[in-house]
């Protein structure tokens, strides 16, 4: 389950960065007008342990509940 949703989150993130969303979508909106470029608020992604699902802060190395290293893909 936590592997679950550490690989969810890990796609929304990607997802969120990735401008061919944003023009896929704001084709569709304005029905296929090149011009019209959609704003998306973008959600501040919540880091999660991998191991113990502790909320963790963006500059964190190591989880400060059950001490396991924070993976790079999740700092970015």
């Amino acid at each position: 389950m936590t592997d679950d949703i550490h690989e969810f989150q890990k796609r929304m993130e990607e997802m969120q960065r990735n401008n061919e969303v944003l023009d896929a979508y704001s084709r569709i909106v304005s029905g296929g007008k090149t011009t019209y470029k959609a704003v998306i608020e973008k959600k501040k992604i919540t880091l999660r342990c991998k191991n113990c699902t502790t909320i963790l802060e963006d500059n964190q190395k190591f989880c400060h509940e059950c001490g396991i290293k924070v993976e790079k893909s999740q700092q970015n």
